[in-house]
């Protein structure tokens, strides 16, 4: 992912990935993937308030707002509305899942679904992310991307709903998957995409006795956004750090004709950059080597922290200002003739050096460290992408991957950079589910390569 020599490719009918061949893994013992401690319960999969909650909407193509206040909460997330007596749904109608969904729209490329489930997962270094579907037959609100109205429900009532779940442990992704696909048959097969489809094939395939077809990385990725940005109502979204309370957070709709073109950084353990021209047509035109993977293992050399998310919370309770040097640190203010603010980051963790320098009498706080180290990923991140879509001459960057997690830090950075070196140009939005593009992307596929 770090180097960033440019690729380009069209996605053709058959495309499949490189024969790659890997070592049979005798030990039966489900490995687990790489993390310092395990999570006694899985964490919910997304945040809860993007992810249910009707925020305001702002068209991209024209700038009109629409608040909608039919089912929409105040900015300060409390309910005016009067209570309501719950109604029991009929004993034949399955209730909603607990974890967040979309419906898909009822046509003959998904109708299949309504009789048997498919199952998709994209296994990275850190997390695994699992796309799978369900059918409902109650009532669901029907949704509307732009003033066009999809359908939803099949003929016979049924709606199918593709379903969003993470782990950071392979022991309970199988074991999870086997009380939910309850219509497994032996043969049935498994969608995957990513670095662990090839690692822990043999062990899917022999404990969920099933075969497994794998998708491209960049592939699934593309399917995934584009089926989720010309899908999936109000799945991009801005954010506004100097709004109050869910004002931050900004619906940003787009028509389908008007998606294309635009840029795609894709944030893992590196970081990929992708110019999408077209459904079918897609460029890597660079990339970098500093990216998620930079900010866990550096956090888990100079702090405490002995995951992502305890890292992030250190960061949210940290002060950068105690580890890092500001143009006020050097000049004594701003530096006016270069528009330099005072408190303009000059060196992260410029303050830590101790060569030369009267020791500290207290050590650095790991939270400052925690805080000065994203901020540090996110500016080195932010103007990577303002030059490519500089370079390209894109307006919109779209920012996905699972390091942003709506973090409001990581968000709050990339979005000054974007608006701040392009001078309001292009704007950088974000997708609530980020870290499932490439799980979507291959549940969507129908052509990857099939490992028996």
């Amino acid at each position: 992912m770090g180097h960033t020599s440019t690729s380009s490719r069209r996605i053709s009918p058959r495309g499949s990935p490189p024969n790659l061949r890997r070592p049979l893994i005798k030990n039966r013992k489900i490995s687990v993937l790489k993390e310092k401690r395990a999570v006694a319960t899985e964490e919910p999969v997304m945040d809860d308030l993007l992810l249910s909650s009707k925020l305001k909407r702002v068209d991209s193509a024209t700038g009109s707002v629409s608040p909608r206040t039919a089912s929409a909460l105040p900015a300060d997330g409390t309910s005016t509305a009067p209570p309501t007596v719950p109604v029991p749904p009929p004993a034949t109608t399955k209730k909603a899942p607990k974890t967040p969904y979309v419906i898909l729209p009822a046509c003959d490329a998904f109708n299949k679904f309504t009789k048997t489930s498919r199952v998709a997962v994209d296994i990275g270094g850190t997390l695994i992310k699992v796309v799978y579907s369900s059918v409902m037959d109650e009532e669901l609100p029907e949704e509307s991307l732009n003033g066009h109205t999809q359908k939803y429900a099949y003929e016979d009532g049924k709606r199918v709903l593709v379903n969003f779940k993470k782990f950071t442990d392979l022991d309970r992704f199988i074991n999870f998957l086997r009380e939910v696909w309850t219509d497994r048959q032996p043969g049935d097969v498994i969608h995957c995409t990513g670095g662990g489809s090839y690692k822990y094939s043999e062990i899917i395939m022999k404990e969920l006795g099933v075969r497994l077809q794998r998708t491209d990385e960049m592939r699934s990725l593309i399917f995934g956004v584009n089926f989720l940005l010309s899908t999936n109502v109000d799945e991009s979204f801005t954010y506004h750090h100097d709004a109050i309370g869910r004002n931050k957070f900004q619906y940003r709709p787009i028509a389908a004709d008007l998606i294309y073109p635009f840029l795609l950084v894709n944030i893992g353990t590196g970081i990929s950059i992708l110019k999408v021209d077209s459904p079918t047509s897609y460029e890597r035109v660079g990339g970098s080597s500093m990216g998620g993977g930079t900010f866990m293992g550096l956090g888990s050399l100079l702090t405490p922290a002995q995951n992502f998310d305890e890292l992030l919370d250190m960061a949210n309770r940290g002060d950068h200002r105690n580890v890092d040097k500001l143009v006020c640190d050097i000049y004594g203010g701003a530096y006016d003739e270069l528009n330099l603010k005072a408190d303009l980051i000059a060196g992260s963790m410029a303050k830590c050096n101790r060569f030369g320098e009267t020791p500290q009498k207290q050590p650095h706080k790991p939270e400052d460290i925690a805080k000065s180290l994203l901020l540090m990923v996110s500016n080195n991140i932010g103007q990577m992408a303002y030059l490519y879509g500089t370079r390209y001459n894109l307006k919109r960057i779209y920012f996905g991957g699972y390091f942003i997690r709506q973090d409001p830090i990581t968000m709050r950075t990339l979005s000054f950079a974007i608006n701040y070196w392009s001078r309001g140009e292009i704007e950088a939005l974000y997708l609530k589910h980020e870290g499932y593009l490439g799980a979507m992307g291959s549940f969507l596929d129908e052509d990857g390569k099939m490992d028996e």
